[in-house]
């Protein structure tokens, strides 16, 4: 539904798309052929969503309890910190551009050749935080706040040795503000992806039942979480003219839209998905 010039989702970033919207609390539960039938509306096949499903619960991100011939879900303790950490960057995405001080947070990191998968998935990471790459094996972003998660990234992949994190704003022997941005980001594409995005929402139909808009909202749901992925949610001060800005307002305007309905039509299906 929504072409938006960006890899297309997986089945796991789908998974997590569902579950972290619709059961995003420990107490939040639901059938298996529940999940089926969503999972199934945004173009999961039954088989291919048992074992996605499988591999989650392997994975210590969703647990399951046999309770007759059916099978309930719920988020597990992975399962919960993943989706809080995504609640929270999604709230701050849709507050709007942060304010800025002046500061920094530029990590220092070297990964052996022979380490490829560890630089995969520290690449990945940095640039879930924010971070981009304005210089070889020197990765910034100006959301110093979150330092923490720096630390535990690295910590993850045993990189303490080879790393040097610090904060503070620039000096003027090297590289300006402005220059360091120019050269950290692919911030051409990733405004392509919202004049598409935003195109295609002004030409959207509104949804015709229930059924489609709980599916619209979560493919929605899912191109926003890409989008953070690879959009730093730079300060104004930094990037005064930005298109992501008018993005992010017109994704939370939509979701206020469509939330109420989408999880009244997802509670009626867990309800008839209960066994008798």
């Amino acid at each position: 539904m929504f072409d938006v010039n960006l890899p297309p989702p997986t089945a796991r970033s789908l998974l997590l798309t569902v579950v972290g919207e619709l059961m995003h609390s420990s107490t939040e539960e639901a059938w298996t052929t529940a999940l089926l039938r969503v999972l199934g509306g945004l173009g999961i096949e039954e088989h291919a969503g048992r074992q996605l499903l499988a591999r989650a619960a392997a994975a210590e991100w969703l647990e399951r309890e046999r309770r007759g011939r059916a099978v309930h879900w719920r988020l597990a303790g992975r399962g919960l910190g993943l989706v809080s950490n995504g609640i929270r960057r999604s709230n701050a995405y849709l507050a709007g551009p942060p304010s800025w001080d002046g500061r920094w947070l530029l990590l220092f990191v070297t990964v052996p050749n022979q380490l490829r998968t560890t630089r995969k998935r520290l690449y990945g990471g940095l640039s879930w935080l924010g971070m981009g790459n304005p210089l070889s094996s020197v990765w910034a972003t100006p959301h110093v706040d979150r330092k923490d998660d720096l630390s535990e990234l690295v910590k993850s992949l045993g990189l303490e040795a080879s790393s040097l994190a610090v904060i503070g704003p620039v000096q003027a022997t090297g590289m300006t503000d402005r220059e360091i941005v120019r050269n950290a980001w692919d911030l051409t594409s990733i405004a392509e992806s919202y004049e598409l995005l935003l195109a295609q929402l002004e030409d959207l139909a509104e949804p015709s039942d229930e059924d489609d808009v709980l599916l619209t909202y979560l493919r929605l749901l899912n191109v926003q979480q890409r989008l953070m992925r690879r959009d730093p949610f730079l300060p104004e001060l930094l990037l005064p003219e930005w298109v992501g800005r008018e993005g992010a307002e017109t994704i939370r305007r939509r979701r206020e839209q469509w939330a109420p309905i989408a999880h009244a039509r997802w509670a009626k299906i867990v309800q008839e998905c209960a066994p008798d």
